[in-house]
């Protein structure tokens, strides 16, 4: 895999940045793109923003970026981040693996004061996007360059672009938006005040108690866990806004709307006893009275709702009983919900760091249904959480269906509800509950294996020639690190899709071959040569090799 890494603070993230990362990405050929905010620079004395909101806006960047990725590595990690110390790890853990390192021509300029530059050579090739004008400084920087560190630096065919953070920052200082900026980083900066003096939508003792129980929550929950929660707390917060703003209602004297403050807060709260386990969880709540139903308890992910709520009352100290309710009820919602409630409900279903995938509805579809309506939002949330469950044979709790009623007999009340709605919610389960099938599994894992680029993916059908399984899927890889991919991605599309996990897994990862036993359909991942040495296809012939030519991006065929 040829991989590709673009590092620093993006305070703010702009369009230079992801210009340079996509002309690398094409440039030269790479397979993966990572943009990798830094949490401490190593040449900076601090950020100039809060790293909840750093993170935020990259997100917010990339989420129309399907070719670029971020990597958290750095945000991790504590202290300051060296490049020559991300490199060598990145090495060590893929070392099949060519890495490329992503700067600008004033970096370049500053290379030999870097900490460790000549490991940074020796480990990536370094690729250049021009700052200056003069495109024979340019050219004359990089051969000095590769004079003095091997010829590892190459120039990427960009344009000179003059933007930088800097002034930006001082441009959306005085509330001015900027064309160099994505448009969904805009309306973060402008909506909710970063940068700028200017009034928002977000008091500044709001912004204040959010970005210091951000600090506190990075140091418990898992980096991903993290960045839901900011983005449920940005999305909970921009559904109120929107709908205040469309029904022109009349703010505060402030210009704000409280209920505006309470979802933000509670959305970055929501999760905060995600850090615990489910046994940890029952613990808790018995120890400490936390209300809660029998069936909470049995159920056992669900609880973290309840526990939550008690948590943000006695150990992060907030008393506003608004906030406290949308915690408690963000996981199965409530009978009774007001705006705060559906905003975090909402949102923690289809937040932009989601990628989950529900069965009849995109969550695009369901992020505009609820910038139009958060209670009609909100009763498809519920539907498509139903069917999901129901799907793959998961616990439901009772909870669920009673929202479910009260939100269909609110928007009936309201008029909104089509008349499909309107019919009984038990007629309603049994038209839209669809099992999937064997077949959805196998084009579920073909889809993961060409996210991956493997080769040769087949689909065999072998259900009339074996009881084994319905289908077997196989495809190979290049190499152990592809292969290690193309292992994770199966897993975690099924998993995500259909709540479903391998019942035996069969082959170590750097092993040539590896199975994934799912019951209907058997996927093997192979190294290249073990592929032909086992050919399966050849043992199972009397199989059906189907045609999966519209099944995914690339074809099934062998690839260049």
């Amino acid at each position: 895999m040829k991989v590709g890494i673009l590092g620093g603070t993006f305070d703010p993230v702009h369009n230079g940045h992801i210009a340079i990362a996509k002309k690398a990405k094409e440039q030269y050929g790479l397979d993966l793109v990572f943009l990798m905010p830094a949490r401490i620079p190593p040449h900076k004395a601090d950020v100039a923003t809060a790293d909840v909101h750093r993170l935020a806006m990259l997100t917010l960047a990339l989420s129309t970026e399907p070719s670029l990725d971020i990597n958290l590595m750095e945000f991790e990690r504590d202290g300051r981040s060296y490049t020559s110390d991300t490199l060598t790890i990145l090495m060590k853990d893929h070392p099949d693996s060519e890495l490329y390192y992503i700067m600008g021509e004033d970096s370049l300029r500053d290379f030999p004061k870097w900490h460790e530059p000549a490991t940074i050579a020796s480990l990536a090739k370094i690729l250049v996007a021009p700052r200056e004008k003069n495109t024979q400084a340019f050219k004359d920087l990089i051969a000095l360059r590769s004079e003095e560190f091997g010829q590892v630096f190459y120039p990427l065919d960009l344009p000179y672009n003059p933007v930088s953070s800097t002034g930006l920052r001082e441009c959306l200082e005085n509330g001015t938006p900027s064309t160099e900026l994505p448009a969904r980083v805009n309306d973060y900066c402008r909506r909710f005040g970063i940068y700028t003096k200017k009034p928002t939508v977000l008091r500044k003792e709001t912004v204040a108690l959010f970005e210091a129980l951000s600090e506190r929550l990075k140091e418990k929950l898992h980096i991903y866990r993290f960045w839901h929660v900011t983005g449920v707390a940005y999305t909970a917060a921009n559904l109120l806004a929107e709908r205040y703003e469309a029904m022109h209602r009349k703010p505060c004297e402030d210009g704000c709307y409280d209920e505006v403050q309470q979802a933000f807060i509670a959305g970055i709260l929501h999760d905060c006893a995600k850090c615990m386990s489910i046994p940890e969880l029952v613990t808790y709540a018995k120890e400490n009275n936390v209300p809660h139903e029998e069936e909470q308890e049995k159920i056992g992910d669900v609880l973290h709702a309840p526990v939550g709520r008690f948590m943000a009352e006695h150990e992060y100290g907030i008393t506003d009983l608004v906030i406290l309710d949308a915690i408690g009820k963000h996981c199965l919602g409530d009978v009774e919900m007001n705006d705060v409630d559906l905003a975090v409900f909402d949102a923690d279903y289809f937040e932009p760091y989601r990628d989950h995938r529900p069965l009849e509805i995109t969550l695009s579809e369901l992020r505009d249904i609820a910038l139009k309506d958060i209670t009609v939002g909100a009763y498809e949330v519920t539907k498509a959480s139903i069917l999901f469950l129901k799907t793959i044979g998961a616990a439901i709790c009772t909870q669920s269906y009673r929202v479910l009623e009260a939100l269909k007999k609110r928007l009936k009340e309201k008029n909104t509800a089509s008349a499909e709605e309107n019919e009984t919610i038990s007629k309603e389960n049994e038209s839209t509950m669809s099992e999937y099938t064997s077949k959805d599994l196998a084009k579920t894992a073909y889809a993961a294996l060409d996210n991956k680029k493997a080769f040769d993916i087949r689909v065999i059908e072998i259900d009339k020639v074996s009881t084994i399984a319905d289908y077997f899927v196989i495809a190979d890889g290049n190499n152990a690190s592809q292969v290690e991919a193309m292992v994770d991605e199966v897993q975690m599309m099924l998993y995500k899709t259909y709540g479903i996990e391998p019942k035996r897994v069969e082959g170590a990862k750097n092993s040539g071959w590896i199975l994934m036993d799912y019951g209907d359909i058997v996927v093997h991942v192979f190294s290249s040569q073990d592929r032909l040495f086992y050919d399966l296809e050849r043992v199972w012939r009397d199989g059906s090799t189907l045609d999966t030519s519209d099944w995914g991006e690339n074809p099934a065929e062998k690839k260049d």
